[in-house]
């Protein structure tokens, strides 16, 4: 049973003091608290979007999206007519423009992009809809481009007809999915 004698109270201990913020510490508590600016649903930009925070895009961005250290999420009812370039690309919504990411690209299964992505990584999500081409490489090193030459070109024999020259293939990617998870080309 408890008797009012029996609580002890703890040792008195040295006093607490809260410790004042300083400016440099609040600045960089905004993102890695998770915090990160929101355009809703009824905002709607038209021209370059810039800073330095995460950001989630729910409205419309006509223009341009540059947040090259920090993470850029268009969300599911997100409408980004815009290159959007960011440290990680998530899209749930819809994109008409190029995507460039420091680390990676997701398009989730509600994403609908059209344009071409660059990034050392790519998800697509079962569902979601892509057209454009993907680079996944990095660009050659410049003391390899100033060295290549090209091969000398091959002139026809007086024999045979000349062939047209085919063109360059390039690595393009188009594909979507449906809720079964199967591709169509």
């Amino acid at each position: 049973m408890w008797k009012k004698e029996d609580e002890t109270s703890p040792a008195p201990s040295e006093p607490h003091t809260a410790k004042p913020v300083t400016r440099t510490e609040s600045a960089r508590s905004g993102p890695a608290t998770g915090e990160r600016a929101t355009i809703g649903r009824s905002i709607t930009i038209k021209g370059e979007v810039s800073g330095n925070e995460d950001l989630l895009i729910q409205g419309t961005v006509d223009g341009s999206v540059n947040l090259k250290q920090q993470a850029v999420t268009v969300g599911s009812e997100g409408r980004v007519k815009a290159d959007i370039t960011g440290r990680v690309v998530t899209v749930e919504g819809e994109v008409e423009g190029n995507l460039k990411a420091e680390e990676q690209v997701i398009l989730r299964s509600s994403a609908k992009v059209h344009g071409d992505i660059t990034a050392p990584r790519v998800v697509l999500e079962d569902g979601g809809t892509f057209r454009g081409g993907i680079d996944m490489g990095d660009p050659p090193p410049a003391s390899k481009q100033a060295t290549h030459t090209p091969a000398p070109e091959k002139k026809p024999s007086t024999r045979a007809q000349a062939q047209p020259e085919l063109p360059t293939a390039t690595s393009s990617v188009t594909a979507t999915t449906d809720t079964v998870g199967k591709a169509k080309n």
